[in-house]
């Protein structure tokens, strides 16, 4: 009796690993960037302002990560760079 449900336990996690592999390969983050004109460069918290403007414009469940923020030379325009869930 033990022997039988052991073997259908094993059965159902192989068949289950089998069928959803991209349950186990975690979530998939896609580049984003935004460019914004007229306004001062980065300066010391640049990626902290990019981090708050991603998550004002695609909300908090978007996790965005991974931010950067870059000033244009002879321009009031800087551009941040974040990663963020693709599904979202």
């Amino acid at each position: 009796m033990k022997k039988s449900i052991a073997l259908s336990m094993l059965s159902l996690v192989l068949l289950l690993a089998s069928v959803s592999p991209s349950l186990s390969q975690g979530p998939e983050f896609c580049p984003i960037e935004i460019v914004l004109n007229g306004v001062p460069p980065c300066g010391e918290n640049g990626k902290w302002d990019c981090l708050q403007l991603m998550i004002e414009r695609f909300g908090a469940a978007s996790m965005p990560n991974t931010c950067s923020c870059t000033t244009t030379p002879n321009v009031q325009q800087r551009t941040c760079r974040c990663l963020k869930l693709c599904s979202i």
